[in-house]
């Protein structure tokens, strides 16, 4: 019984985050996920800003960090 209730209120829980948590939603030029990734003007400006602006740090785990420009 304590497990069932448990497991109820849990999922009160992640209801009400959902309601509350907005989703992200993005679109570049109108674009959607699948045209985005055939486009390959936004995958060479997507490599350069990865290539000039963000860095691997390895410690025990991979990272990568990009930073902002100035």
């Amino acid at each position: 019984m304590k497990f069932l209730l448990s497991v109820i209120a849990l999922c009160l829980v992640m209801i009400t985050a959902k309601l509350y948590i907005p989703e992200a939603k993005a679109e570049v030029d109108g674009k959607s996920f699948a045209q985005l990734v055939k486009d390959q003007d936004f995958h060479d400006a997507v490599l350069y800003l990865v290539d000039q602006q963000c860095r691997v740090k390895f410690n025990g785990t991979t990272d990568i960090i990009c930073y902002p420009r100035d």
